[in-house]
């Protein structure tokens, strides 16, 4: 017989490690511990809830969290929250658990327990990023699908690298992804030595200050202290064009298996982004990545044209639905027009 307990960070030393354990290993993660504990801990807009699953024994089984978040957005007082490191153990999931003895799916009970309570604390409302196949189970504790248009582009400067590291991928789109990434040879080259842009790009500390905030949506990570705590200095890079902040990129550095990934940014003028790519190709080539991704989604009012401008820079860029799950208690908040997403949200990996 399992228990389920709800509680709010921090924790014990041994119940953090437990689950970052099993959630490392059923998810292929890497998040190191004090990265865990400062997500976790440290929002600004306060410490996260977690419902817990355990053995009478005090073992870890099951585990779910929401984050809350601050919002720059100010038609409401809101607490929104993100949903974060979920699972059950393989081998507890047909276990009986106190109190919830009927069989309902254990996922299902750790999540509505700890919607429920955060929905009394006054939180919501919530932005879960799940794999498609939890869908079904999402929508049954109440969460509605949402879909959010973009396109995929990628310039890669390590073909081989990039067909064997993208995750994802079938035997066949590999091959494919391959074909086209050797022809990007010649394309990073020639992005190398023609760069072109409107503006001057310049590096600053990430958490230098805000930036411009999104103020007719629930948008997030704009004010200062977000910045600080959603993106460490030795893993994102912060640009801005002729020393204003209400033109920026938020950029996670790339690595030898990973591309370097613009996840946040604010272009007033789409033709700027051909002076980012290039002070970003000479930024790969020091840090040996895999190449540039960049997710545009369509909620940005110049996507069409950024998308543009970056095919003529000679990026593949392919469209695609990102699917993610609202929950909320106002139906208004569960609609995709009422968010402003990017890759900054969608997950807190190192």
């Amino acid at each position: 017989m399992l228990d389920l307990r709800i509680v709010r960070s921090p924790m014990s030393d041994s119940e953090n490690r437990q689950i970052l354990s099993e959630y490392n290993r059923l998810t292929k993660a890497r998040i190191p511990l004090a990265e865990f504990e400062h997500w976790v801990q440290k929002s600004p807009a306060g410490p996260a809830w977690h419902a817990i699953l355990q053995t009478a024994a005090g073992r870890i089984v099951g585990h779910t969290s929401l984050i809350p978040l601050k919002t720059s957005y100010s038609a409401a007082e809101l607490i929104p929250a993100k949903s974060e490191f979920s699972f059950v153990h393989e081998d507890f999931r047909s276990a009986k658990i106190n109190g919830f003895e009927k069989g309902r799916i254990k996922f299902l009970v750790i999540v509505n327990e700890l919607f429920s309570h955060c929905i009394k604390e006054g939180w919501g409302p919530y932005f879960v990023s799940t794999a498609e196949a939890n869908h079904p189970l999402s929508r049954r504790v109440g969460c509605k699908t949402a879909e959010f248009p973009l396109s995929e582009c990628l310039l890669i400067r390590n073909a081989r690298g990039a067909a064997r590291e993208t995750p994802n991928l079938s035997n066949k789109q590999r091959a494919s992804l391959l074909a086209v990434a050797l022809g990007h040879k010649f394309i990073w080259g020639g992005n190398k030595l023609f760069a072109n842009g409107n503006g001057k790009v310049q590096w600053v500390n990430v958490g230098s200050g805000p930036v411009a905030p999104t103020a007719d949506r629930l948008s997030f990570f704009e004010d200062a202290e977000s910045i600080r705590w959603r993106y460490f200095e030795d893993q994102y890079l912060r640009f801005t064009f002729d020393g204003s902040s209400e033109d920026y990129a938020i950029v996670k550095r790339g690595e030898a298996d990973r591309f370097a990934r613009v996840v946040q940014w604010r272009l007033r003028r789409a033709d700027r982004a051909g002076a980012l790519v290039s002070t970003l190709i000479h930024q790969v080539e020091r840090d040996r990545a895999l190449g540039i991704r960049w997710a545009i989604y369509k909620n940005d009012p110049l996507a069409e044209t950024l998308v543009s401008q970056l095919r003529r820079r000679g990026f593949l860029c392919v469209p695609r639905v990102r699917t993610l799950m609202l929950h909320s208690q106002k139906p208004e908040y569960a609609e995709a027009a009422a968010w402003n997403v990017n890759d900054s949200l969608v997950s807190f990996d190192p």
